[in-house]
């Protein structure tokens, strides 16, 4: 068994000072609404269905999951899955911009209905929100355009990985690397560094064989290369899942089981894991669940 990862790579420890909050209707940005399920609206909670809108958190600055495009319009996997736990509650959706920090105060103070940004469900969040499952978040590696060096996820021993200093991954590699020395395997070496980008010029430049990294992180960062990088074979690391959430008051568990009925819907019809493919997320999907606290 692999050590145990606090895993900062889903922002799970991350403050973003964004004190603005701009609220963006995102419905002018998906096509027009389809008929609601009729099962799941009836979850609804009167107040919410009489509204006709949800209100979602999202600092809007976090790529794949959610961020402002080009077009000045929110975009990523969090806002489709938004924009379709919406539709097919027959409500309007809204995201507010915020900082990653104010997202669950907001929720528990009931400044907004939901909070969305690859949100791990951890205990001690549990103590203040509940959650919608949708996705799980976990470590990948970023490698040279064709893998020359041929590294597997699943197994890297013997080969050399740059990482981010005070990171999870570093963490979670760290542990890799005992194994891979328990087990009578080649070595691994870790170069740590200060930051990403020299991550990525260690591949570049020969001195690193991969760059390890959060999976959701390797897939934006292998997007936006130029074709000089890649996402390494084997998918998510092995022993380094989180399960990500839709958080909702705790004061409103309907809310959250008409979210995961709305989520159940979408897998059943195909747009749920049309989104993960859309975003190149498909290894992160997840089977939608209500969460709360353990009594």
């Amino acid at each position: 068994m692999k050590k145990s990862v606090p895993v900062a790579f889903v922002r799970s420890m991350k403050a973003v000072a964004l004190p603005l909050v701009i609220a963006i209707v995102a419905a002018s940005a998906v096509p027009a609404m389809a008929a609601p399920d009729t099962a799941a609206r009836g979850l609804l909670p009167a107040s919410v269905r009489d509204s006709g809108v949800l209100t979602v958190g999202m600092p809007l600055d976090y790529e794949p999951y959610n961020f402002m495009g080009a077009d000045g319009k929110p975009h990523g996997l969090d806002v489709d899955i938004f924009d379709g736990i919406a539709e097919t509650l027959g409500l309007k959706p809204q995201i507010n911009r915020m900082g990653f920090a104010s997202i669950i105060p907001a929720v528990s103070g009931a400044r907004i209905e939901v909070g969305m940004s690859g949100i791990g469900i951890m205990p001690a969040r549990l103590k203040v929100v509940s959650f919608a499952r949708y996705s799980v978040a976990t470590n990948g590696l970023v490698v040279a355009s064709g893998n020359p060096a041929k590294i597997n996820t699943q197994n890297a021993c013997g080969h050399t990985i740059a990482l981010e200093k005070g990171t999870s991954p570093e963490l979670y590699w760290e542990g890799a690397a005992d194994d891979c020395v328990k087990q009578g395997k080649p070595k691994m070496s870790l170069l740590v560094l200060d930051g990403e980008g020299p991550q990525m010029l260690a591949i570049q430049s020969g001195r690193a064989e991969a760059a390890g990294v959060g999976y959701a992180t390797a897939v934006v960062v292998a997007q936006h290369s130029g074709g000089k990088l890649a996402v390494a074979d084997g998918g998510p690391a092995l022993g380094s899942t989180l399960d990500c959430g839709v958080a909702v008051s705790r004061d409103n568990p309907q809310l959250g089981k008409a979210i995961v009925a709305a989520l159940k819907v979408m897998v059943a019809n195909g747009s749920y894991d049309a989104i993960f493919k859309k975003w190149g997320l498909s290894a992160l999907r997840s089977d939608p669940a209500f969460v709360a606290e353990a009594q």
